[in-house]
């Protein structure tokens, strides 16, 4: 009988110390994790549109010359700063030379064809010569005078060399010693880089929130976007393009800054925030309280005991670090402030403080 009660003794004491263990085996591999919370509120506040962009100068001259001829010599590389005036490159004189000669030739032609026309003419009047041969002459004449101009235009096209058209940084040079010019492209760009501008590329979807005088901040990326200067949109283009970057179509915008941002050449990147003229109270929550699935929006809300659940919820503006809710959540719920992805309706958590100002408003 004691036996008995010995091994119905042990088998409890088994039971109940093998349940402790399990429990807290359990418990340490499903720990209640805490969360910050915020309480659901309305307020005031603008979003923003991050966009990227670059720098451009707003006033770029581009040097052509209309027939193919072979650059001898290049005075300038690219960065160098030149005055209006100054000699940048000369041409080959081989063809010029040529040209020169054929209408030196043509020259001597047509004075030689008016003198003999001059004396026909008189001869004419006394019957000494037909009035179809001074015809003949008179063609002659005009002939020589359209080759004349031809040759003159054909000089006019054939550069000597080139002067700068204005003052200010060389910033492309494709010319070389040697190089046979391309009429299609520029041997140079010179740009005035005392007067520069920002150019932004805004996303399709986000052109209805721009408008021209709209305030925002450009963070230049040779500051590594450690420092920001103002700015003001002064230019909305009319036609849509493909970025280079996103692929997807843009609308180029124009930025003016308020002062002069030190280091930045055309071709430099920038980022910067165009900043949304909304000012209505709406249910605002910070970006990090916004999680996505398959497109969809959510969040987690918590009730009184700490047991949360997945809600689905409509956005107006899904930019910048506030959000707002148009549909879904209710002023006065809390939601967790960075809730983790592996969340789902039904678990529990542990209430960190909410995150809310004296105000009610969120910070």
């Amino acid at each position: 009988m004691n036996k008995k009660i010995i091994a119905t003794g042990i088998i409890i004491f088994i039971v109940v110390v093998g349940g402790f263990f399990y429990k807290s085996s359990h418990a340490e591999k499903n720990p209640i994790n805490e969360y910050r919370l915020m309480r659901v509120s309305k307020g005031a506040g603008k979003g923003y549109i991050d966009v990227d962009g670059n720098v451009e100068a707003n006033d770029t001259k581009k040097v052509f010359v209309d027939k193919k001829l072979k650059v001898d010599e290049v005075f300038v590389q690219e960065g160098d700063y030149v005055e209006k005036g100054q000699l940048l490159m000369t041409f080959d004189e081989t063809e010029r030379n040529n040209i020169m000669r054929k209408l030196e030739r043509e020259q001597l032609s047509l004075a030689k064809l008016k003198r003999n026309l001059l004396v026909e003419q008189e001869l004419n009047k006394i019957g000494g010569s037909s009035t179809n041969y001074v015809k003949d002459l008179e063609e002659e004449v005009r002939k020589s005078e359209i080759n004349i101009e031809e040759y003159m235009e054909d000089l006019s096209k054939t550069a000597e060399k080139i002067e700068s058209p204005v003052s200010g940084t060389i910033t492309s040079l494709t010319a070389q010693e040697n190089y046979l010019v391309d009429t299609d492209s520029p041997l140079l760009e010179i740009a005035d880089l005392s007067d520069i501008k920002i150019v932004l590329e805004v996303a399709e979807y986000d052109v209805k929130d721009i408008k021209l005088g709209q305030n925002l901040i450009i963070k230049p990326e040779v500051f590594e976007k450690k420092e920001s200067f103002t700015g003001v949109i002064t230019k909305i283009s009319r036609i849509s393009k493909v970025s280079t970057t996103t692929s997807e179509n843009v609308l180029e915008v124009e930025v003016k800054p308020n002062e002069t941002i030190p280091y930045i050449v055309p071709g430099f990147k920038v980022s910067a925030v165009i900043y949304l003229d909304k000012d209505d109270e709406n249910i605002m929550i910070p970006k990090t309280a916004l999680l996505e699935d398959k497109k969809r929006y959510y969040v987690f809300v918590c009730d009184d005991f700490g047991t949360i659940t997945q809600r689905f919820v409509e956005v107006e503006n899904a930019k910048g670090d506030k959000i707002v809710i148009k549909k879904g959540l209710e002023v006065g719920e809390e939601i967790l402030v960075t809730p983790n992805q592996n969340l789902k309706s039904g678990d529990r958590i542990k209430k960190g403080a909410p995150k809310n100002d004296k105000s009610g408003k969120l910070k």
